[in-house]
């Protein structure tokens, strides 16, 4: 058989799978036994010496010149019949030679067909592949990874259960009649690491029986990690998805009445604008007859109470009061609260503006009431509480205070708000609201009510913050016995001598019996001489025990020590104009720069010789004169509270647009803060619209935060913008003056 021959018949072989070799192989093996049998020894030792698969191992050249191929070896020397096995000392018996070549010669002539591979180009890389598979001497003693080169796979050391001596080898009928002989044909066979040949077995087997045998891979590890984690993904996708979603309201009656809970029973709300509204639930037992002139009384007994759902549909009559035009509205029976909310639910509570507003403390209605649209937009509760007013609500007279004990009278009004306050604390979880974030606007009279608040001992825990808006800086200074010898002009008017007949007469009768010097408010006009002061709070020994200034220096000593929880956050507020009236606006149709400097001389400015000097600061038209009218009985009191006695910021309204001002007439009046925090200011400019955007924010973010979006401390000026306001100078003149706050407004 000459050499190209073989050299084909071998690249005929190892274009074959491996699989297909070893089926074929083992089936020639035994075709080929009965003719080795026949051969004499010449043939047999001429196969020996020219056996195509020893010249190939050799290196041998070929007639051509080329080199012969040698037999491909299986990474990881798994033996392959026919070909090499393991490395020892015997020799392959000369008749296994001559069965491989004359294998050869018959696979020749089957398939003389095949001779497209050209050999040269197996030749070099399988002589290059087998010498990196024989290892030298050196490599022998050392680990078995070393020898695997590239092939060498580990897997961890815990999977690992078979002897670590184990060789691996393939499971037929050749290889272990050949273990059992151990020819040696020049070879070596390399044992593969445990852990290699373990990972090997372990991936071979189905899912299930890795399981039941506990023979894990990497791959499996790996997929029940991914697995765990898109769980734990899943999870907190649901959950993140449930809370950020919708709250879940309570269900509505024929798609628009809502029920809720209170301490004293169930009331029935109406969806309305986006919102659920709830107007006139009783929160205080009915302070008539008997209890007129007491003080209010919560709702704390199941007889007071309600049975079944009491409809809160519409809204009721506000407490009995007279107006400015002298008109008397409004109801005894009225200690009811409204309630506007954008969410009636208990997972997120918002939280709560209780709106305290009077334009006096003999009546007068505030523009301070709940806005729909910025409970719904600014996510905030509302809550405005009915409270007395006039004599129902501030009478102190000797016969009251005899008639129980201890001996007190006056405030009523002010324990309405005390215990409409408690109310919410134990009621506004069941509207939505938070009852440990309760913010008090007071507006105007309102705001005096509020500031009086602050230093009462019983309502210390049951508010968070406090915003004022124009309040009165006068309080009560006298004590009880006083003020009811102030009073007795009431008690000849309405002639009673008694409690029993003041509880008795009208409503009505009550008040007109009202003196009409109770019922002034000088908060547009310019101060004089001996003016008329009456303050309807007084000093009862009760809810009032000391004058606001003391109250609020041992606050601002808590608030230097650290003590948050006896300190209270408050802002103060007024505006530029807030003197500014339609009455006084129409005492002349030609407000000249004569009629302003003669207004101002007949004032306790002329008498004090201040004219010229507060004309320095104020120009002679009317927009001048309301300004300096503001100053002294609003602004600059307010400034020197403030800045003086609490250390608290304070903002003042400048006004918005080219002309400075808010109002038709180009000013900002005493309302104009509160209708842009609420909605209800006409914004017809963009101008305006920016004065109500920046105002809105000022308060809101106080409402959410407790603190302003600025510094803690000092003067905001709040116009288009807001911008820090270094001074007024016209407020250090009339301080030093003595002139404020000698005479700023009252109630």
């Amino acid at each position: 058989m000459s050499t190209t021959e073989i050299s084909q018949m071998d690249s005929e072989i190892d274009n074959k799978t491996l699989d297909k070799k070893q089926i074929e192989a083992e089936e020639k093996e035994v075709m080929l036994k009965t003719v080795n049998e026949k051969s004499d020894d010449s043939d047999d030792k001429r196969n020996e010496s020219e056996g195509p698969v020893r010249s190939a191992l050799a290196g041998e050249v070929t007639e051509q010149g080329r080199e012969v191929k040698p037999k491909f070896i299986p990474i990881g020397a798994i033996k392959m019949p026919g070909f090499f096995t393991r490395n020892s000392d015997k020799d392959k018996p000369k008749e296994d030679e001559s069965g491989i070549e004359k294998d050869l010669e018959l696979e020749k002539s089957l398939d003389k067909t095949d001779e497209d591979i050209n050999p040269k180009q197996h030749v070099g890389f399988l002589q290059a592949f087998t010498k990196l598979l024989q290892p030298k001497d050196n490599d022998r003693d050392n680990n078995q990874q070393k020898r695997l080169g590239l092939f060498n796979v580990k897997y961890p050391k815990m999977f690992k259960k078979r002897d670590p001596n184990q060789e691996v080898t393939l499971a037929s009928m050749e290889t272990l009649e050949d273990k059992l002989d151990t020819p040696n044909d020049g070879m070596e066979n390399i044992k593969l690491d445990v852990d290699q040949e373990e990972g090997k077995v372990a991936t071979r087997l189905p899912l299930k029986e890795r399981i039941r045998q506990k023979k894990f891979i990497i791959d499996d590890i790996m997929v029940c990690a991914v697995i765990i984690l898109v769980l734990l993904a899943v999870i907190i996708g649901i959950v993140i998805g449930s809370r950020a979603g919708p709250p879940n309201e309570r269900p509505l009656r024929l798609g628009r009445f809502i029920t809720t809970l209170t301490t004293c029973g169930p009331v029935e709300g109406v969806y309305d604008e986006g919102v659920y509204k709830f107007y006139g639930i009783p929160y205080a037992v009915s302070p008539v007859g008997e209890r007129r002139f007491t003080y209010a009384q919560p709702l704390n007994n199941l007889s007071l109470c309600w049975n079944g759902t009491m409809e809160v549909h519409e809204p009721t009559a506000l407490c009995s009061q007279l107006l400015e035009n002298s008109t008397i509205t409004g109801d005894e029976d009225c200690l009811t609260l409204d309630i506007v909310t954008p969410h009636v639910q208990y997972d997120y509570p918002l939280p709560v503006v209780v709106l305290i507003g009077v334009n006096s403390l003999a009546g007068g209605i505030s523009p301070a009431q709940p806005s729909a649209l910025y409970a719904r937009t600014k996510e905030v509760v509302f809550v405005r509480p009915n409270f007395r007013l006039g004599a129902f609500g501030f009478l102190a007279l000797d016969i009251l205070s005899n008639s129980k004990y201890p001996a007190t009278s006056g405030n009523y009004g002010l324990s309405d708000l005390l215990v409409a306050l408690q109310w919410i604390q134990y009621n506004i979880k069941h509207f939505g609201g938070d009852a440990e974030s309760v913010t008090l606007l007071g507006h105007r009279a309102g705001a005096t009510l509020t500031a009086a608040l602050t230093t009462a001992t019983k309502a210390q825990k049951l508010y968070s913050r406090v915003w004022l808006s124009s309040a009165s800086v006068i309080f009560p200074g006298e004590p009880l016995q006083q003020s009811q010898l102030n009073n007795e002009q009431f008690k000849q008017i309405s002639k009673c001598n008694d409690a029993d007949c003041l509880r008795r007469i009208t409503p009505t009768e009550i008040l007109s019996a009202t003196p009409d010097t109770w019922l002034g408010n000088n908060i547009d006009s310019l101060p004089v001489t001996d003016e008329f002061k009456r303050s309807w709070l007084v000093l009862d020994g009760d809810y009032l025990r000391v004058h606001a200034y003391e109250s609020w220096d041992a606050q601002k000593d808590a608030k230097e020590k650290g003590k948050e929880k006896v300190f209270k956050p408050m802002v103060f507020g007024s505006t530029m104009h807030s003197g500014h009236t339609e009455l006084l606006k129409m005492k002349h149709l030609n407000w000249t720069a004569d009629v302003v400097e003669k207004m101002v001389n007949d004032s306790f400015i002329g008498e004090k010789n201040l004219t010229a000097a507060v004309f320095t600061h104020f120009n002679k038209t009317y927009e001048g004169l309301v300004e300096l009218i503001s100053s002294i009985r609003t602004l600059c009191p307010l400034v020197s509270l403030a800045r003086l006695r609490l250390s608290a910021p304070m903002y003042v309204v400048s006004g918005s647009g080219a002309g400075g001002g808010l109002v038709g007439s180009g000013m900002a009046d005493v309302n104009s803060d509160v209708e842009a925090i609420l909605g209800t200011f006409d914004s017809e400019m963009p101008e305006q619209r920016r004065f109500m955007a920046a105002m809105q924010q000022l308060f809101y973010y106080y409402v959410w935060h407790g603190k302003l979006p600025g510094p803690e401390t000092g003067l905001i000026a709040v116009g288009q913008d807001l911008l820090p306001l270094h001074g007024l100078p016209a407020c250090d003149l009339l301080i030093q003056e003595d002139v404020v706050p000698r005479y700023a407004h009252v109630d």
